[in-house]
């Protein structure tokens, strides 16, 4: 690619990079005057919310976060008919949402959005992951675990269904943002410090 061809391509990618980064928890919990970042685990993303703010307030995250890869990714396929662009865009989205601009580069973990992003990508490896984490979370009650499992087996299940390697390399992608953006959560878990997913009214 040319210098121009890239710089095209990054400026492109910029749009979906800022939708990621909205930060609908923080803005939720400050409307009930609470800090995210000095409440719970001081996460952002919807089961911090949840534990904090409410359960109707971390609902309305999780949609929320979940709608802005969903549209990444659509409006992608829209825009660009080479499925590269699409994979790329899904990264792109929670990559915004991970690391985001607002309070210095920090953002949430990403489940959320993978999620949207992930299931307008692959719905039907999506589809397998989600059933996994829904029956980690049943059985475990650990939201993070159940995450990470999912988000892990995700780009297994797209190799083993034998999606194409844009999808695949992006769920990857993906997966290794996930984890780092875990990294803290998966001490506690060996170390069995990682608390129970319980909310507020």
């Amino acid at each position: 690619m040319t210098f121009f061809e890239v710089t095209t391509l990054i400026l492109s990618l910029l749009p979906f990079y800022f939708l990621g980064a909205f930060p609908t928890g923080r803005i939720l919990a400050s409307l009930k005057g609470i800090d995210l970042e000095k409440s719970g685990s001081g996460n952002t993303g919807a089961t911090n919310v949840a534990r904090t703010v409410g359960r109707k307030a971390g609902v309305i995250t999780l949609c929320i976060d979940a709608i802005k890869g969903a549209l990444a990714v659509y409006f992608a396929t829209l825009a660009v008919q080479a499925a590269w662009y699409p994979a790329l865009v899904s990264f792109t989205v929670v990559l915004g949402h991970c690391v985001s601009i607002p309070k210095i580069l920090k953002g949430g973990k990403g489940v959320a959005t993978t999620l949207g992003a992930s299931l307008v990508l692959t719905p039907i490896c999506t589809g397998i992951a989600l059933l996994t984490f829904l029956i980690i979370l049943w059985w475990r009650k650990i939201v993070s675990l159940a995450s990470v499992v999912a988000i892990s087996l995700a780009p297994v299940i797209s190799l083993t269904l034998g999606r194409r390697l844009e999808e695949q390399l992006a769920l990857m992608a993906i997966a290794l943002v996930v984890l780092v953006r875990h990294r803290s959560n998966l001490i506690r878990i060996s170390e069995g410090r990682e608390p129970k997913f319980k909310i507020a009214n």
